[in-house]
């Protein structure tokens, strides 16, 4: 199913109430794998995108319009801004953007290959302002996201190694694919096949 048709209050709603419950599971997601970062942080933002990537996926499909994906960047930039990463903004935006003009491309909103494509690009830009602000000023990022002690080195052999970037990079790409992959199921099982979301693959 195309659709071209702004938004409207009630998809505002929908956004932001599923783009909360993203947040939430994020951070909570987040917390699991504190204590690993050591040896996994590569890792780490694949794992919780992989778990969170169903939600998103049933917030496009549920949706269907142009702008979906740019208020829900948009939001989560605004809620990083409000936690005192001002940083984080710009770049949800910037990636929210590339992800619509892709959906515009496919002229399809419920489109899972397009989802998939659109996501993956938002979260590359989105995910990786971690890794330019550092190269600007690893004092700003270090205090503004309060990494303290022997973590700041954790951080600084995974960000500024080209082969632990590459990792970060496949995995996360890997991973959005494999989630879309894994929630388009359950929306065909769940919300597709009883008539309450529209599919078009």
């Amino acid at each position: 199913m195309k659709s071209t048709q702004a938004l409207q209050s009630k998809d505002f709603l929908t956004i932001g109430l599923y783009t909360v419950v993203t947040l939430v599971i994020s951070f909570a997601l987040s917390m699991v794998t504190t204590p690993f970062l050591v040896w996994a942080y590569p890792f780490a933002t694949a794992f919780v995108l992989f778990f969170t990537c169903p939600i998103y996926l049933l917030l496009a499909f549920k949706v269907g319009k142009r702008g979906t994906l740019f208020t829900f960047g948009v939001i989560n930039g605004l809620f990083y801004t409000v936690m005192g990463a001002v940083f984080v903004l710009p770049f949800t935006i910037l990636g929210a953007l590339l992800g619509e003009w892709i959906l515009a491309w496919f002229k399809n909103y419920r489109s899972l290959k397009a989802q998939t494509l659109a996501y993956i690009a938002y979260n590359l830009i989105y995910g990786f302002c971690n890794y330019i602000i550092l190269a600007i000023s690893s004092e700003y990022y270090f205090k503004t996201m309060q990494i303290e002690g022997s973590m700041k080195d954790v951080y600084l052999k995974y960000m500024t190694s080209p082969f632990w970037i590459t990792v970060a990079i496949v995995t996360l790409v890997i991973a959005i694919a494999l989630g879309c992959v894994f929630g388009s199921k359950l929306l065909k099982k769940h919300f597709i096949k009883s008539g309450l979301i529209a599919g078009s693959y």
